[in-house]
């Protein structure tokens, strides 16, 4: 499911650096599907970090897991962008483009990758950013730290505390609902609402019939505010059902790893690089490239970084006069 959505992302992208932000809109059927790509990532997110402080409720523990799955492939990503992308791409002399990287003002715009122009690189393509996805991680960690927070004070446990923060931020979303960048704290929703399945697993009956049902009013309402709405409750649902449903040939699909968060940190430069240096390409073989550079390094990123990385938690930590506690 995380390999889907990764590659739904990767898909709307190809259209929204193809056209350029301001040609894309609300409501464009290739949006909706990397918009409801990023959902399933935060739902499986949302469920997952909970049961993983419900299981091992140890504070240092779970930030260090956290911090094992996201900062080696971060880093990676960083460096991919800082040494390969950038001189390759920059309109800047090599000498100018590593001295730009020394600049306070560079490192403001440049980590979240908002702001091309501050090393010279996808100056002239319809969109500027450098790796805008990543918008999501520390907006993601930051939820995160929440779980941990609710925890360690131990409300965790209650069946309905994300309840408040589910319609706390619905609230928030709808008062920035006309802005583009603030009404994108409507995904958190999805990870309140991925939290709350897994706190109330054994209460939930999960049945395709009702996953059907729900997908109904998201139909009806096409077009307009009122889908997104409905889709809160559709999207974690459907998540939840088809990661616990028994579908022949897709069971072992894993057993290759997980590449899809090489996928969804690693490919949007590369896309902005192909649109670079062939302005020319089609939509079809921009989607196709993508996929072609970003399967293979991806699973790279899994097997040589993210997997090592995260055998890492299987260290000693906190060895005091002979005591050990385990990492599992």
């Amino acid at each position: 499911m995380r390999f889907f959505a990764a590659a739904s992302i990767i898909f709307s992208h190809c259209f929204a650096l193809y056209l350029g932000y301001s040609n894309v809109f609300l409501f464009d059927w290739h949006l909706l599907v990397g918009q409801t790509g990023l959902a399933i990532l935060l739902v499986i997110s949302g469920y997952l970090i909970t049961q993983s402080w419900d299981k091992k409720p140890q504070l240092k523990l779970f930030l260090w897991k956290r911090a094992l799955r996201i900062v080696p492939g971060l880093i990676i990503s960083i460096s991919m962008i800082m040494l390969i992308i950038g001189p390759l791409n920059t309109t800047f002399s090599i000498q100018e483009y590593f001295w730009n990287l020394t600049s306070v003002s560079t490192w403001l715009a440049v980590p979240f990758y908002t702001n091309g122009g501050a090393i010279g690189i996808f100056t002239n393509n319809p969109v500027t950013y450098v790796n805008a996805p990543l918008w999501t991680i520390p907006v993601e960690f930051s939820l995160y730290i929440l779980v941990a927070l609710l925890g360690v004070i131990g409300i965790l446990k209650k069946r309905y505390i994300m309840l408040p923060f589910i319609l706390l931020t619905a609230l928030a979303w709808l008062s920035f609902y006309d802005s583009p960048v603030l009404n994108k704290i409507r995904f958190a929703i999805y990870f309140f609402i991925g939290s709350f399945l897994y706190m109330n697993k054994d209460k939930i009956k999960f049945r395709w019939w009702i996953g059907l049902i729900l997908l109904i009013p998201i139909f009806l309402t096409f077009g307009t505010e009122y889908m997104f709405i409905f889709a809160f409750i559709a999207i974690p649902y459907f998540v939840v059902l088809i990661a616990y449903a028994k579908i022949p040939h897709l069971s072992g699909f894993g057993k290759w790893g997980d590449p899809s968060y090489g996928m969804y940190i690693y490919t949007y430069p590369i896309q902005q690089t192909i649109l670079n240096f062939w302005p020319s390409v089609e939509i079809w073989q921009l989607i196709a490239l993508s996929f072609g550079c970003a399967i293979p390094l991806a699973y790279l990123s899994w097997h040589l970084v993210e997997k090592k990385a995260l055998a890492l938690k299987n260290i000693r930590l906190n060895c005091k006069s002979g005591s050990k506690s385990e990492i599992v």
